[in-house]
């Protein structure tokens, strides 16, 4: 991260204000774009790396080859740049280095103006479109050739007056989507060396060096903490039917009379996230329309939207009616759009952010002139997810849910682990843990999980506590989400046999903890948090925006049993790194709010754990916590699980919480019963999804990666990898022969990788495998066998 070495050379540079005569408003208060350029010639064979960044994002193109997109998701303190070597793209004679540059303006003043919004995860200044590269291209010998440094050597820039931005009212979070007029784009702006528009020099705007006395300049520049997201090219793999409507079917790369209303409507084959590119000629007075959906669907008003709810505007159309996913006849595509009119030219259409998608729909009503459209190409773009386990059944529907559950991680992974790829794009705690969880299990990969770990600790606030989503422009604080940051403090501890992560955050902790103190009320129980008291989507809590409903009228039983979760997490890892005073004080204060939950929420009649002190309403969550904080065990351990199960009235647990209630199962020795929420995901397997969805009662997203907990289940569980001791200091093999007749496959350690499969016969089941080094493999009935390295083979009557 040595941002001296590599910018010491460079300003930052923006679009000078004789661009901006005639511009209708100013481009610093509203969503604007930029394009920037540098030429240089090139004689002889070079190489190029350069370093990038800009306010408040940019695509790099190299000699009209598009391979780049960034910068990382940022906020105020951590400006973020890129590093990436391009010399494969630089041509003998003219080259020509060119970025799209799109500036977001303050939230504040998106509402003030009217405009499109950005994105919620991006952190806008009204500082307009900025950017800062720099670069040197070497001969063979590393002699300077030219030199890309902005602010010390000449770039020009062209102010766009094409893009316009149209917020939706279904995915505003995402910010606008794009209105574009093709007759006032600079054509040729990636790669001619005579671009239409008009350009001027960049000017010098801000230092990307700090000063002398410690001053935070306004970007602060980082390298890039996270590898490059992938790009590579995909394609659609059918047309979908259409019922009858006034609009026409037509095919790629035949004309399209004027005077004509025409669509057509593709499949991805499975939910992408990717750059899309349509090319078309002729059109002029045309109106293009392209439509992007996850799934095929009809639109349900729940009227739960809230004004003065900036997450939740007036009317808001949340949740989808939803049948088969590919039902095109019976369902449409309810979804965002961009608009595109051609200029009567050759035209390509480029949407600057990537879409994420599974269908796309595409409408033209073309004018008095006719339009030949070529079939969209897209570039699918995601974080490099590392995947080394696999899993094999014999039971086809675990397999196909193996299957979308991978997926579903790797579309919710870019440049933050995300909620949801096609709705927010932002990194909320409670999906974070566990998406870092299945990440482990797939490929032991911690860095994205290290950067989310960091981002949470960025975004503390004066009172203690954390954002329950960042990076992002629109702060947001759930209580209960804290404590699932420190769970990943443990998690990564373990995975790792690290403490040097969990010792570096250890007083947020602390800021945490001290924070839901100040919050208990004379009983010793917390009630009456400020922000969003949500704990869950369920049917029972949708219309109070998953509050609880014991907390409106008193403390809520599952939050204070979270609380204690915290807590005893917290204990753990002081005790770890070397507090062992701090790690006393936090047991202390788990075992005194036990008692007090004890004594005021059990309902020895019901058998069960109240929703509040009082409060005869039930839920599987506070059951499930009661056994996971050891508050209940033994007998009564086993009872509650099983009326937690069984028991009809009990507010249910939807999708990230399933992982919670099968860790309960697993403490209380009843985990063959886990496969009803396997059968959750089978039975959305059977509706053609190709992504979990947000969950399992009204799913708005098709992809939200906190359901896809066969990833650690199958892996950690069916097949039994998992870890002895932390840093996978041991390994131990202890499958659970459910769910199937066979299951297989490889599973990823960080000691070498494990290779089991278990079946089923009339001689009993056989387990086979090899081990990277010495392990430890537990019967059903607990009895231990230490392997050597190499094969095994057990076989269990």
């Amino acid at each position: 991260m040595d941002n001296k070495k590599h910018f010491v050379n460079s300003l930052w540079v923006g679009v000078p204000a004789s661009l901006y005569n005639g511009y209708p408003f100013d481009g610093r208060l509203a969503t604007q774009t930029a394009y920037f350029r540098k030429e240089f010639d090139l004689g002889e064979q070079a190489t190029l790396t350069m370093h990038v960044s800009a306010s408040t994002r940019y695509r790099l193109y190299v000699n009209g080859k598009a391979i780049l997109s960034g910068p990382c998701k940022s906020d105020r303190y951590r400006h973020f740049y890129e590093t990436i070597d391009v010399s494969q793209y630089l041509v003998l004679g003219k080259n020509i280095i060119a970025l799209k540059v799109v500036a977001y303006p303050p939230y504040e003043a998106q509402h003030r103006s009217g405009e499109g919004q950005g994105p919620h995860f991006a952190i806008n200044y009204a500082a307009g479109p900025c950017l800062a590269v720099s670069g040197e291209v070497l001969d063979k010998q590393g002699q300077v050739l030219s030199k890309l440094h902005t602010g010390t050597t000449q770039w020009k820039v062209c102010l766009d007056r094409a893009i316009e931005w149209d917020t939706p009212k279904l995915t505003f979070w995402m910010g606008g989507m794009e209105v574009v007029h093709g007759s006032k784009l600079p054509m040729g702006w990636e790669c001619s060396p005579t671009p239409q528009g008009i350009w001027d020099v960049a000017e010098t705007r801000l230092a990307t060096q700090p000063g002398d006395h410690g001053q935070i300049i306004h970007f602060p520049l980082m390298e890039r903490p996270i590898p490059l997201l992938y790009e590579k090219e995909i394609d659609f793999t059918r047309e979908m039917p259409q019922p009858p409507s006034d609009f026409a079917p037509f095919s790629f790369g035949e004309e399209i009379p004027p005077n004509t209303k025409a669509s057509i409507e593709l499949d991805a084959g499975t939910q992408t996230s990717a750059f899309v590119a349509i090319k078309m000629k002729g059109g002029r007075g045309a109106k293009l329309v392209l439509k992007y959906a996850e799934s095929y669907s009809k639109e349900i008003d729940l009227g739960y939207g809230d004004q003065e709810d900036h997450d939740s505007p007036a009317n808001t159309v949340l949740y989808m009616a939803k049948g088969q996913r590919d039902d095109s006849l019976n369902y449409e595509l309810i979804g965002h759009h961009d608009v595109y009119y051609p200029s009567g030219g050759q035209d390509e259409y480029v949407p600057f952010w990537f879409r994420v998608f599974r269908f796309m729909r595409l409408e033209v009503c073309t004018g008095d002139e006719a339009i030949t459209i070529e079939k969209p190409t897209m570039v699918e773009t995601a974080y490099p997810l590392e995947t080394v386990t696999t899993f094999h059944s014999s039971d086809k529907e675990l397999e196909q849910v193996w299957k979308i559950s991978q997926r579903t991680l790797q579309m919710c992974m870019h440049e933050t682990y995300e909620d949801c790829p096609y709705y927010e794009q932002m990194q909320y705690t409670a999906d974070t843990r566990l998406q870092m969880l299945f990440t482990y299990a797939l490929g032991g990969d911690t860095r994205l999980g290290k950067r989310a770990i960091d981002d949470y600790h960025a975004s503390l606030m004066p009172d203690g506590m954390i954002q329950s989503r960042y990076p992002v422009q629109v702060p947001q604080a759930i209580p209960m989400f804290a404590f699932h940051w420190i769970f990943m403090l443990e998690d990564i501890y373990w995975e790792s046999g690290d403490t040097a992560v969990p010792r570096r955050y250890r007083p947020t902790v602390d800021a945490i903890l001290d924070w839901h103190e100040r919050y208990l009320n004379e009983d010793g129980l917390l009630e009456n948090m400020p922000y969003w008291q949500f704990l869950d989507w369920v049917p029972e809590w949708m219309a109070k925006h998953g509050k609880p409903n014991a907390a409106f009228v008193g403390p809520s039983t599952a939050h204070n049993m979270v609380y204690v979760y915290g807590l005893q997490a917290a204990a753990r890892l002081n005790r770890r790194t070397g507090r062992p005073d701090a790690a006393r004080e936090y047991e202390i204060q788990a075992e005194k709010l036990k008692s007090v939950i004890e004594a005021k929420c059990w309902n020895a009649e019901a058998g069960l754990y109240m929703e509040g002190p009082g409060f005869a309403e039930y839920s599987q969550h506070s059951q499930v916590f009661a056994v996971l904080t050891g508050m209940a065990t033994g007998e009564r351990a086993t009872s509650i699980m099983t009326k937690a199960l069984e028991q009809e009235g009990l507010s249910k647990c939807s999708f990230p919480w399933m992982f919670y209630f099968i860790r309960a199962l697993e403490m209380v020795g009843m985990y063959d019963r886990a496969t009803v929420f396997f059968d959750v995901l089978k039975e959305f397997a059977r509706l053609n999804v190709s992504t979990v969805p947000e969950d399992p009662f009204m799913p708005r997203s098709e992809c939200h990666a906190w359901g896809a907990f066969p990833l650690y289940e199958f892996p950690r569980m069916l097949l039994g990898v998992k870890q002895g001791a932390a840093g996978w200091g041991e390994i131990v093999i202890q499958p659970h022969f459910m769910a199937a007749d066979s299951c297989g496959g490889t599973v990823y350690t960080p000691k070498g990788n494990v290779d089991i499969a278990w079946e089923k016969g009339e001689k009993g089941i056989c387990v086979r495998g090899t081990v990277p080094t010495d392990a430890t493999f537990v019967y059903p009935c607990g009895k231990q066998e230490k392997l050597a390295a190499g094969a095994f083979e057990i076989w269990l009557s």
